[in-house]
């Protein structure tokens, strides 16, 4: 008879399979469009000095789920507008709130991982480019038509983070595990 780790092992590789079947289907918003990156937060700028720029400036991030057998991702945007000073976090998280839903704003700090480590930088934009996506998340993140619904195959912070990207054009792919991309079009609210 198998024990628990065959169990958890078998349920695992069947989301996997259901993730990769599912987005053949629908149409992969994980494979490459024009940029992917698995880069380290190192590589980039430090967040002090993107603090003094006067530039806009937005990150996509993502890091490893804990008890995901570091497969799944959680992805979140950071964002700092070209007149200012402050860093703020947008993202979904998997328990909801008043007024915003699942949408959470600084739930977290800018670099702070979810629970497994392994922070990267998926992409960035900065200047005008980065002004039209920091507009439409702090504008458009409050009627996220996905706000009141959170499921682990979406969906969820990778649905919410692929919205963003296919609402304001930014050619990004997400990490392969970005699982619940997929289900951009599912909400109606």
């Amino acid at each position: 008879e198998p024990g628990p780790w065959e169990h958890v092992m078998v349920r695992w590789l069947l989301l996997v399979m259901v993730h990769f079947a599912w987005a053949a289907l629908q149409g992969s918003c994980t494979q490459p469009r024009a940029l992917h990156s698995t880069t380290g937060p190192a590589a980039f700028e430090p967040l002090a000095q993107l603090r003094s720029l006067d530039e806009a400036v937005v990150r996509l991030y993502a890091a490893p789920i804990s008890n995901s057998t570091s497969y799944a991702v959680h992805p979140w945007f950071v964002i700092k507008k070209a007149a200012g000073h402050t860093l703020d976090r947008w993202e979904v998280w998997q328990t909801g709130h008043a007024p915003l839903g699942y949408v959470r704003k600084n739930q977290g700090g800018p670099e702070a991982d979810v629970g497994a480590g392994g922070v990267f930088v998926v992409a960035e934009l900065r200047g005008h480019e980065a002004e039209n996506i920091i507009d439409f998340i702090e504008s458009q993140s409050p009627s996220y038509p996905c706000r009141n619904s959170y499921s682990f195959l979406g969906p969820n912070s990778n649905t919410y983070a692929q919205w963003v990207l296919n609402e304001t054009g930014w050619k990004v792919a997400l990490p392969p595990g970005a699982i619940g991309c997929w289900a951009v079009g599912v909400c109606t609210e």
